[in-house]
């Protein structure tokens, strides 16, 4: 009998054809891998901008708690940060804050970012403070508030542990001042560990509560971080590659810009924001020494994008050629769209998104997906002032 089998010319054709479809389904699993990683990276960046924005935006709301009062609001206080570390301004929200002039209280940040500061107290006080009715003794201070109609009393109460300042009725200028804590409270009566110079009857005492919020944030190696000034000295330059001290919040945030909302009506303040801009400038009215509370008190919300970028590069359209890349040019926000939305132009490019390049060649920053996360976010213990009768 003649044996039967496979000839080599069949053998081969059917190589041939495993092959080819060996060819396409790996195409196949490539395409579809690469669209999976673009959704998983795109997906990581938006829930990324997403809980962050959530989270800046909620601290800043609750920013200028327990300082509000033009007598107090705006004026430097020692005590607030860790042992060591600067003396604070007391603003709700101060982008690029400086220790003076010219020189940055926060360093280290990616170039063509903001930094923020945010700071609130979280003490029972009123915002009003505490009218000091007399002072018995170097540490002791008798206070009561409006609220106590019928009796003269520590309230909304002090208790020991409580962070506290003194402040003028006649606002110093500059405003220097120090925070200090509760030691006892026998009511009418508040003794603190350090007693104020120059604090008599008729001046206030504000509580901050017992661990006032001091938070620094800044993208750092493309990541969003966060610093706590009651815990770290944040403006150490020694500390600006610790991630103990610099915690990252967020991975790929590639930028941070923010913008004042200033009210810049002539004479007595209005309460609407008409400009946008980076400048806290001391108002011309009022003169005298509310002049720098004034200035603080007319920024009434704060404008803040954040900018994710993809965990993975992608190829361009025409590859190897690197000419058609998937994101041709930087994104917009409204507070660079100069265009867009009739503001200054000079204003508009301070804050222009520029993402950071990677690499020379392949991949740079064109060669990522990018989602820009933005908000305006009103102050809202400043805006319920309303228009400031001194200011």
């Amino acid at each position: 009998m003649r044996p039967t089998g496979f000839s080599l010319v069949e053998v081969m054709v059917a190589m041939v054809i495993g092959m080819l479809g060996i060819v396409v389904m790996l195409q196949t699993f490539g395409a579809f891998e690469g669209q999976k990683r673009t959704t998983t990276s795109g997906d990581d960046a938006i829930s990324s901008g997403t809980v962050t924005l959530y989270g800046l935006q909620r601290d800043m709301q609750q920013s200028g708690w327990g300082f509000s009062a033009a007598q107090l609001i705006g004026c430097k206080v020692s005590g607030l940060s860790v042992a060591g570390g600067a003396d604070l301004p007391l603003v709700p929200v101060s982008i690029n804050p400086e220790v003076t002039p010219g020189n940055p209280l926060i360093t280290g940040q990616d170039a063509n970012t903001d930094t923020l500061l945010v700071i609130s107290g979280n003490g029972n006080g009123t915002v009003e403070g505490d009218n000091i009715d007399s002072v018995p003794g170097a540490n002791s201070y008798a206070v009561h508030t409006a609220l106590s109609y019928t009796a003269r009393q520590v309230g909304p109460p002090a208790v020991p542990g409580d962070q506290v300042v003194a402040v003028p009725q006649a606002r110093p200028s500059p405003c220097s001042l120090a925070l200090t804590p509760v030691t006892a409270v026998v009511a009418p009566n508040v003794t603190v560990g350090a007693g104020f110079a120059g604090i008599a009857v008729g001046d206030k005492l504000f509580n901050m509560g017992v661990r006032p919020t001091v938070r620094a944030y800044a993208v750092r190696s493309q990541n969003l971080t966060l610093c706590d000034y009651v815990t770290n000295d944040c403006g150490a330059a020694a500390n600006n590659g610790d991630p103990t001290v610099w915690v990252p919040i967020a991975n790929n945030v590639v930028s941070l810009r923010a913008q004042y909302g200033r009210d810049t009506a002539a004479g007595n303040m209005d309460g609407i924001a008409d400009v946008w801009d980076q400048a806290m400038p001391v108002p011309v009215v009022p003169a005298g020494n509310l002049a720098n509370g004034c200035a603080v008190l007319r920024v009434s919300a704060v404008r803040v994008v954040l900018v994710a970028r993809s965990s993975q590069p992608e190829r361009t359209a025409d590859w190897p050629a690197l000419t058609r890349n998937v994101t041709p040019a930087a994104p917009l926000w409204s507070g660079s769209d100069a265009a867009a939305q009739g503001i200054d132009p000079v204003a508009a490019a301070a804050v222009a998104i520029v993402l950071p390049n990677p690499n020379p060649n392949w991949p740079t920053w064109k060669d990522f997906r990018y989602k820009v996360f933005q908000t305006v976010v009103p102050l809202r213990n400043i805006t319920t002032l309303g228009a400031v009768p001194e200011c």
